[in-house]
């Protein structure tokens, strides 16, 4: 039988996970990271926006923003075909309405389309790896293994910070019968490569005599929902003519709107809740 869970009275950082590509330079505000001790997550330049910027190739598809907004629906065509829930929609839509800062996108249904997906269930697992789940980071040191370290004292827990981060990339980018998994259901365009998690425990208990724990996490998901130079050279069209594709118009049109006409990105935020037994050994 599990012991009570007690709610923190502070929730706590307990692991972190970052893109080991992304170069953190811009700051951002997430009080939930803050109140928890932590720092909130740092992006790089998809994190800008501006006004004017020439592209670094020369790329255009549009002259104003008239011109341009229509065209990033392209990307919808392509990549959220089957997205019934309406999520990837809502996200350009926001994106599309032009702020003049940096928000945060969260929506109900990205939460429960994220934590039925196979890479998200198994990072979450992988992040505990506690010896009665099935997936476990072999040799690392995780959640579990610091609970251990600190003697099954959450308070004295130190977080490792070397998780890797997960993935929305099962499927076809636009093969010969079209685009598939998370290239259709809007995910991939979404977010597709996580930039940071962060794992925080907000209950816990130990039974010293059961020689057992459980434990409550929250994880939060980060990505930009923005673009940079080099999603523009590797993806981007250097005009709307007979022979760019759908997705290499759409990409540009956004890619313009945020650099040259001042829309600012959105960072995607998934809050996912698990509740964990373990034995404490």
């Amino acid at each position: 039988m599990a012991c009570t869970l007690k709610t923190l009275a502070h929730p706590k950082i307990v692991a972190i996970a970052t893109d080991k590509y992304l170069t953190p330079t811009y700051a951002s505000i997430d009080p939930t990271i803050s109140s928890a001790g932590g720092v909130p997550p740092k992006y790089g330049q998809d994190f800008t926006f501006g006004i004017g910027r020439k592209a670094p190739d020369g790329h255009s598809v549009g002259k104003t923003e008239a011109d341009l907004k229509p065209k990033t629906g392209k990307l919808l065509k392509v990549f959220a075909s089957s997205d019934k829930s309406g999520m990837a929609t809502r996200l350009f839509k926001q994106f599309l309405a032009k702020q003049n800062q940096v928000l945060y996108f969260d929506d109900g249904d990205l939460n429960r389309v994220a934590a039925a997906h196979n890479n998200i269930k198994y990072f979450c697992d992988a992040a505990l790896s506690a010896p009665n789940m099935t997936n476990r980071t072999a040799g690392k040191t995780r959640i579990h293994q610091a609970l251990k370290n600190a003697g099954w004292d959450i308070s004295k827990l130190r977080a490792p910070t070397d998780l890797g981060v997960p993935a929305f990339n099962i499927g076809d980018k636009g093969g010969l019968f079209g685009s598939s998994g998370d290239f259709a259901n809007g995910l991939g365009v979404m977010i597709n490569g996580v930039q940071h998690v962060y794992v925080l425990a907000t209950g816990y208990c130990h039974d010293s005599k059961a020689n057992q724990y459980s434990i409550k996490l929250k994880y939060i998901f980060y990505d930009v929902f923005g673009l940079d130079d080099d999603d523009l050279t590797e993806y981007g069209a250097k005009s709307d003519g007979l022979f760019s594709g759908d997705a290499a118009v759409g990409i540009t049109a956004w890619w313009q709107l945020q650099h040259q006409f001042s829309y600012a990105p959105l960072v995607t935020r998934i809050v996912i809740e698990k509740t964990y037994n373990a034995p404490a050994t």
